[in-house]
């Protein structure tokens, strides 16, 4: 069964969808264990991090560049 795109995943997750943001979460464990080990941060802290972004994703915008640059900031 092929999986669905991540951007139908962000649509649904922001409709409501509990199960379309678990997948986007499993599908982001790779980078959520490796930043959680690289910036000494607690992996359930990004997977919050990554539910709220998700559900404030604007597509069609500079959002990624600006949610990534406020990240980073709050890592410092």
């Amino acid at each position: 069964m092929k999986q669905p795109k991540l951007r139908q995943l962000t649509h649904r997750a922001q409709n409501g969808d509990q199960d379309a943001i678990v997948q986007i979460i499993q599908r982001l464990m790779p980078l959520i264990k490796k930043y959680s080990h690289h910036n000494e941060d607690d992996e359930v802290e990004l997977m919050l991090w990554v539910t709220q972004a998700v559900r404030r994703y604007k597509p069609n915008t500079t959002w990624g560049r600006d949610e990534l640059r406020r990240w980073q900031e709050r890592s410092r």
